[in-house]
């Protein structure tokens, strides 16, 4: 009967040490794991300020599904673009010009409609690909040493 209480206050104690341990674990964890949070959302605030896209911007909207009105042919083409607005998920843009390996495409009588096809459209903005240039690049660095 002794023995077993012996034991039983032991396996207590053990439990009681065990559980303090794996609190202070638990605390240093949350700790750490607040300040990955934090830079985190830091990393994540500089790449969007990076990749912000503003109107004025250019962009190339690669593969683009076009269907000839006439043959139902359907055909690609790579837009490049300049963004006239911009909202939450979505963009308006201008054609400013387009490349393609179709025949139709490479067409000279066909450039004009092509490109008048894609004037003031709403795109999304995952489609597009930011052309970041110096001047971008610039501006970035002067946003970050004013703020």
């Amino acid at each position: 009967m002794e023995l077993a209480l012996v034991v039983m206050s032991f396996a207590v104690l053990v439990s009681l040490i065990f559980i303090g341990f794996l609190h202070s674990k638990n605390v240093g964890l949350q700790k750490e794991m607040a300040n990955m949070k934090l830079t985190v959302d830091k990393v994540n605030q500089a790449q969007e300020e990076l990749v912000s896209i503003d109107p004025g911007d250019r962009a190339i909207l690669p593969d683009y599904g076009l269907q000839h009105t006439y043959t139902k042919e359907n055909f690609s083409v790579t837009y490049e673009v300049e963004v006239l607005e911009v909202s939450m998920d979505k963009v308006k843009v201008k054609a400013i010009g387009f490349t393609s390996t179709d025949k139709f495409a490479k067409d000279p009588k066909n450039k004009s409609s092509i490109t008048n096809f894609l004037q003031n459209k709403w795109v999304k903005k995952k489609d597009i690909e930011l052309i970041i240039d110096d001047s971008m690049r610039r501006d970035h660095k002067l946003q970050q040493i004013l703020n």
